[in-house]
Parts: structure tokens; C-alpha cells; sequence
């Protein structure tokens, strides 16, 4: 393989600035953030990278999507726009890639993909997540030259937390996938940005010429922790976005994206002690979210139009509502009802219908469940510093994520089973001039807690 293929894996880093990548189910996120002690973190040191660009309808989420058509891959609005023009020839994008580091068997990375998403049969699940990697980091670099920030920082890479087997795949995994999209981006270049998209030959070829990067020194790409890893939990990484250390505070993080939801309890030390950390046996996580009531709305309205998906006569109607499901699913959330059009009908479909259908109850359960299991030993700890007469410890609970406004969230919080004093916060961090920013601060939350130097360690709770 030619030098500069690897031009970027050896390539310098600033060392004083970490990196992370929020690979996310729906969209994906890229910051920056200045090696600054937690408590003096603000807008100068905190660099969210425009990583959607001008066109996008926000400039820092970048859809979590590609388009594999007859001649090449597509990225970005390109490929939403195939996505959506070849929905009535039942073809489907490859999105959330997140999704298949989540939920699928360990060994089906490198399975064939459905002809629905790939009509060439040339490409497994971890190709297209490299190729997704590799346009994800080439706009970062972009909006970091922009920016006027170095590049490439050393990188941390968010995930969900994971059971102990999927977190140690997943961390050699990730890893991988980084270290190959930044070779596919010094071969590809600008060509990943382009709206003709690379052809399939030239993928081919460039997936052929990968070496065994194995050997590589990752801490020369990644900031390395002292567990040895390069990955940090989502929770964990919104709580140190997110949680100033100004005084005792004991915290739970429901984070709830497209793909998971994600739950940890954290506390600080006293005043003057800059810690922030995790409490053992807190993290825990749910493999479904967003995209779960996605489907349940898209089968409900089906339903309602007395239409079967799997039905040739059906078909244009399924993939209507399937190309516009998540914004009739937030039409439905704001307004109260949604009304879209099945094939030659109109159908509504109410708020109150949506919630009380048994699989989205089914789901709100199971959300308050996990929730639940990290509130516990928040509330356990709460009660081992509240001590003699004082007041009772606060426990602030912290909604972040593209789901955090759900219903079911808010009503999981608020039937919390425990009678103790509870508080709803929000992110604690910058405001910002930029409304773009400030549009979708919880949701940046993980890309910039991932780069922050200090992130939380685990304390063991105390018995009571």
C-alpha cells in the first residue's frame, strides 16, 4: 500500500485536545474539547464540529445513513434523497449502524446484507460501517479546518454500556473500524463528499488493499484510559459534559437515543473536590428507543388502513410512512395527533391511541425498568451522606439524548418508586450565541463529555 494511504494514522496529534466520535443510531456527532480540568469547561475550550454541514437542518448532526445503489455508495442528502425516491421499490438505506454493534449476534458483521439494502451482494454490515466511519471523519476534518482547530486529535469513541463480552468485542471492534476509515479517507479523499458517491469497484479495491492494522500503536489514535480503553458509555460521558462539581450532588443520566437507552447514577465529592463519579452497579441499558416507537407508529397507522406490509398492494403506502416516520413521530409528540396518507386514504392516529397501544406500554415499561435499576443505588448512596439531622441528599435526574422529551420519559420519572427528594436538570453546559447548538445541546452531550479529560471513575455505594 502506498505511504500516504496511512498519511493519517501516523499523522501527529494534538495532544492538547481530546477527540470524540458519538457514532449515533440517528445522527452522529463529532467534538472536540481543550485538556482543561472538569470545573473550567466552557464555550472557549469546547468545540462541537459542523459536521452536517450547511445543508443540514442542523449543522452538528449528521444522519447516520448510506445508499447503496446499482453504480456506487452514496452519503449524506444524497443518499436521504435515493433513500426516499426508491422507497416504492422496496429498497431501504443502510442506517443506524450503531444498531448492528448493538443488537446483532457478534459474528454477523461480516454476513451478507438483505438485497433490500444491498442489490450487489458486495458488501457485509462492517464494510458499509467503515465506509459510514470514513465520511463521518472526513466531514469532521473539514468543519475542524473550518474551525481553525488542529487535526486529528487523539479520538475516545462513545458506546453503549454494554455486558462485559459485547463491551470487549465492541472495543477491539471500534477501534478497528476507526483506524480503517481513516486509511479509506486518505485514499478516497473528497471523493467521499461528492454526490456521485464511490463506485463499487473502487471500494473494492481500496477494501482489498486495508493492511492488518493489529499492530498499530493505538495511543498514537486514540486517548487511551487507564483501564486500557479507548471507548467510554454514553452515561458516563454525558455526566462529565454535564454535571458541574460545585458541590455534593448525586445524579442519574437517562440518556435516550435512537438505538439505546442508557442509564447510570453518578455524585461529586464536597465543595473543592473537582471529582465526578460513577457509582457501581448504576449503568445499565435498554436496546431499544427512538427507532422502536418508529416501528410501532409505522405499524399502527398500517394497521389503521386495513393494509398488510408485506403486501404488494401495500407497498407504496409502507414506504411512504416508512420516509417520513420520524417526523410524523414528532408531529404526533408535539400536536397530539398525526394525519398522513395510506395509499388512497387518509388516516389519523391520536396521542392517546399511540400511548395506550400494548407495545409501546410494553416499551415504557421496560424503559422505567432499566431506569429503575440505575435509580437505586443513586437513592442508596444519597441516603449514606445524608447524615445526622442534615437535610436529605438531593438526587437530580438528567434526561439527555434525541429522546429525552418522550412521554414515557417524563412519566418514568416522575412515578420514580421512592419517597426522597428528586429534581429534573438539564445539561450544564455552555450556552451558546449559536442557536444551532443550543437547538440540540443534549444531544451533544456524549460527543462532548467522550472528549473531556476527566471522565468518571466508579465508586462503590455504601451500605446502609
Amino acid at each position: 500500500m502506498p505511504a500516504n494511504w496511512i498519511r493519517r494514522l501516523l499523522a501527529a496529534r494534538d495532544i492538547t485536545r481530546i477527540g470524540c466520535i458519538d457514532f449515533g443510531t440517528a445522527y452522529s456527532k463529532v467534538s472536540i474539547v481543550d485538556s482543561e480540568e472538569l470545573s473550567e469547561l466552557d464555550d472557549k475550550c469546547i468545540h462541537a464540529l459542523a459536521v452536517g454541514g450547511e445543508e443540514a437542518h442542523n449543522a452538528y448532526l449528521l444522519p447516520s445513513i448510506l445508499f447503496v445503489d446499482d453504480a456506487s455508495v452514496r452519503f449524506g442528502r444524497r443518499a436521504e434523497d435515493l433513500s426516499r425516491r426508491n422507497e416504492r421499490r422496496g429498497r431501504v438505506p443502510f442506517t443506524s449502524p450503531k444498531q448492528y454493534l448493538s443488537t446483532h449476534a457478534l459474528d454477523a458483521l461480516d454476513d451478507s446484507l438483505p438485497a433490500e439494502i444491498d442489490p450487489t451482494g458486495k458488501y457485509s454490515a462492517r464494510q458499509l460501517i467503515t465506509l459510514y466511519l470514513a465520511y463521518l471523519l472526513r466531514r469532521a476534518e473539514q468543519a475542524a479546518i473550518a474551525q481553525r482547530l488542529d487535526w486529528p486529535p487523539r479520538f475516545r469513541i462513545a458506546r453503549p454500556a454494554w455486558d462485559a463480552k459485547r463491551a470487549q468485542w465492541g472495543e477491539t471492534m471500534l477501534r478497528q473500524l476507526v483506524r480503517h476509515a481513516f486509511i479509506l479517507i486518505d485514499r478516497f479523499g473528497d471523493d467521499l463528499l461528492s454526490t456521485d458517491g464511490l463506485a463499487h469497484d473502487a471500494v473494492k479495491a481500496a477494501f482489498a488493499a486495508i493492511p492488518d492494522t493489529s499492530d498499530h500503536p493505538d495511543d498514537q489514535i486514540f486517548e487511551i484510559s487507564e483501564q486500557d480503553t479507548a471507548t467510554v458509555p454514553e452515561a458516563t460521558a454525558v455526566a462529565a459534559a454535564s454535571i458541574r462539581p460545585s458541590r455534593r450532588r448525586v445524579v442519574v443520566v437517562a440518556d435516550i437515543g435512537g438505538g439505546t437507552s442508557d442509564f447510570a447514577a453518578f455524585t461529586t465529592g464536597v465543595r473543592g473536590r473537582n471529582v465526578v463519579a460513577e457509582i457501581a452497579g448504576s449503568a445499565t441499558v435498554l436496546r431499544e428507543a427512538g427507532d422502536y416507537l418508529d416501528m410501532q407508529l409505522r405499524r399502527m397507522l398500517m394497521n389503521k388502513a386495513g393494509l398488510l406490509a408485506d403486501d404488494p398492494a401495500a407497498r407504496g403506502a409502507v414506504s411512504m410512512i416508512r420516509a417520513q416516520q420520524r417526523e410524523l413521530k414528532e408531529t404526533l409528540f408535539v400536536q397530539g395527533k398525526v394525519v398522513t396518507e395510506a395509499g388512497d386514504q387518509f388516516i389519523e392516529l391520536t396521542l392517546e391511541e399511540f400511548l395506550a397501544d400494548q407495545h409501546v406500554k410494553g416499551f415504557a415499561a421496560r424503559l422505567a425498568e432499566k431506569f429503575y435499576m440505575a435509580v437505586d443505588p443513586a437513592v442508596e448512596w444519597a441516603r449514606s451522606v445524608t447524615t445526622g439531622n442534615s437535610e436529605q441528599q438531593v438526587v437530580e435526574i438528567l434526561p439527555t439524548g434525541g429522546g429525552h422529551s418522550l412521554p414515557m420519559v417524563h412519566e418514568m420519572i416522575r412515578q420514580i418508586p421512592h419517597h426522597w427528594p428528586f429534581v429534573t436538570m438539564t445539561p450544564e453546559l455552555f450556552q451558546s450565541q449559536n442557536t444551532d447548538f443550543n437547538a440540540v445541546a443534549p444531544q451533544l452531550a456524549v460527543s462532548i463529555g467522550g472528549a473531556v479529560l476527566e471522565i468518571p471513575k466508579q465508586v462503590t455505594p455504601v451500605s446502609v
